[in-house]
């Protein structure tokens, strides 16, 4: 019997070959997460603490419980286990793994009664030799499915949208010893970037055979069928490390992207993770929008509902704020070709639930069941699609379930950890429930995580209100006045920043600034009695909200 394969609910865990799959499809994680697994699958039915999984998973190495504590994420995620059914958390000391567990037997054993006779020696050479024989047959077979694989993709010309390779990060230290971080970034880069919606990702096995190659990117691109590779390099000196990073373009040769850190190598295991996530979300909008620059503009008439759902989430990234309104009309596009697109449903889910979330809806009970309803729809067609939660996170925000609201952002984050959106809705979240240390840690992570994200503004609203929340009325003023200058027309921007400067006692910049607020189309609320949105009764946001909208009428606000 093997034991090196288990059945773990619906998935299959492979141990020899590193995989978890469900359905034949392989889940990806991270090769912690997957070690943190491993173990777990493999000591079944007992406690196992907090520190034996630190010292196994993490040998000799430092770390906090934090890390630990992502990876439980990571694989409960990957699992499908929302109600901890499978990995039970024991409170304060450790994990237990407690689902269904069953050894799958490769080769099973065959009875044979005694009265068989014993085989003849040439019966045994010949089973000897079987084994190498299938062998060499799967391995032919292979290497011509390959083959044919490669030259069908040589005579299309035409890679899957968003195809990409992820290439061994070269050690231009030259000593092989330091080859381990360049792996292990290869590997994690892998494994975040195929957490894209509709994205095709070289396995990190196929790509690190490529190591210590002169490689043809352009040669790499036909032969593995990808229109897009990932390059990169690791540089370590005696106190800080380099990595560089950029994204080619394999037909043209042309870079899309490239982006170098420079980290302290005694920071290097707190921010390994870090950076793998930045460059991944990074990478996750430059993607989209070069793929929507290979798209066929909107009068063509071969356009599909996936070119037009990838043209409008694009049109987002490009926006700092509101300043305008992102393509609605090539979401709505889409679902009229294809009722079932995951992509436009999730954006217009986060589009119309973000208005209520901001305070600038028409009719809020319209918009919640708008999302309510596009959100549910995408989560039928895919309940394991993270930017999905983040939008189902929105409308609980605004059905007065916060708490639920946070378990949805959350969620979000443990699919897919270099997820912008998750930390600013854990920010907006946790604005709501008045707990402003917590706003900040969010909104430090996101904007480490995507520094240059149209999100940042939203991102410096929240710093501001943070400080706000805190009654350090001169530090809220510093980051409202740079969400303002970053996203001059975002109006809870502007509203904001007028209620803090009134309530500074400088009149003057904050009637000016209401002006601009109620000057702008996309303003609806307009009186201080519209300005109602409370979804959470906490005493705390009470004390504050009343604070805000004080500061909105002695800016000038009418009352009603």
């Amino acid at each position: 019997m093997s034991a090196d394969r288990y059945l773990i609910g619906e998935a299959t865990l492979d141990l020899s070959l590193g995989h978890l799959c469900r359905n034949g499809a392989e889940i990806p994680l991270r090769p912690k997460s997957f070690a943190l697994l491993q173990y777990l699958v493999t000591h079944a039915g007992r406690l196992v603490t907090k520190d034996e999984l630190l010292s196994k998973i993490w040998p000799g190495v430092v770390v906090t419980e934090d890390s630990l504590t992502r990876c439980v994420s990571e694989v409960r995620a990957a699992l499908g286990d929302t109600d901890q059914t499978m990995i039970k958390t024991v409170s304060r000391r450790g994990y237990a793994y407690v689902g269904p567990v069953t050894r799958l037997d490769d080769n099973p054993v065959v009875s044979v009664s005694v009265e068989t006779p014993a085989p003849e020696k040439h019966d045994v050479r010949r089973r000897r030799w079987t084994p190498a024989l299938l062998s060499m047959v799967a391995i032919f077979a292979l290497a011509g499915g390959a083959w044919y694989g490669m030259r069908w993709w040589q005579q299309t010309s035409v890679p899957p949208r968003l195809s990409l390779v992820v290439l061994p990060f070269a050690n231009l230290n030259g000593d092989p010893a330091q080859d381990y971080l360049g792996d292990v970034v290869t590997e994690d880069l892998t494994s975040a970037l195929s957490r894209l919606r509709g994205s095709t990702v070289i396995s990190a096995g196929s790509a690190l055979s490529l190591k210590g190659k002169v490689v043809d990117i352009k040669q790499i691109g036909r032969e593995l069928g990808v229109r897009y590779a990932l390059e990169g390099s690791v540089l370590r000196s005696d106190g800080s490390l380099r990595i560089n990073a950029r994204l080619v373009d394999t037909q043209a040769l042309s870079t899309l992207w490239s982006d170098r850190f420079d980290v302290n190598r005694a920071d290097l295991l707190r921010t390994q993770d870090e950076i793998v996530a930045r460059l991944a979300s990074a990478l996750q909008g430059e993607l989209m929008q070069a793929e929507v620059s290979r798209s066929p503009s909107d009068a063509a008439s071969n356009v599909d509902a996936e070119d037009l759902a990838m043209q409008c989430e694009a049109s987002a990234y490009r926006l700092t704020g509101e300043v305008t309104t992102p393509r609605l009309d090539l979401c709505e596009r889409a679902l009229r070709i294809d009722p079932r697109n995951v992509r436009a449903l999730v954006r217009l889910a986060t589009y119309y639930g973000s208005r209520v979330s901001r305070v600038q809806s028409p009719d809020r009970e319209a918009d919640l069941e708008q999302a309510n309803t596009l959100v549910s729809r995408a989560l039928e067609v895919d309940p394991g699609y993270y930017a999905a939660h983040c939008a189902k996170a929105t409308v609980l925000e605004g059905r007065r379930r916060v708490s639920d609201a946070v378990a949805a952002a959350e969620r979000c984050l443990a699919l897919n950890p270099s997820s912008v959106d998750a930390y600013r809705a854990l920010a907006v979240l946790n604005f709501f429930l008045a707990r402003p240390e917590q706003i900040l840690a969010y909104v430090d992570r996101g904007t480490r995580l995507s520094p240059r994200d149209p999100a940042t503004p939203i991102f410096l609203l929240f710093k501001g209100l943070a400080y706000f929340q805190m009654g350090q009325d001169d530090e809220a003023l510093v980051w409202l006045r740079r969400a303002a200058a970053a996203s001059p027309e975002t109006p809870i921007i502007l509203a904001a920043l007028a209620s803090q400067l009134a309530l500074a006692g400088q009149d003057a910049e904050a009637r000016a600034t209401l002006a601009r607020y109620l000057s702008l189309p996309a303003t609806w609320t307009r009186t201080v009695a519209q300005w109602d949105y409370v979804p959470d009764d906490n005493p705390a946001f009470a004390q504050f909200h009343q604070r805000f909208r004080s500061g909105l009428h002695k800016a000038g606000m009418p009352q009603e």
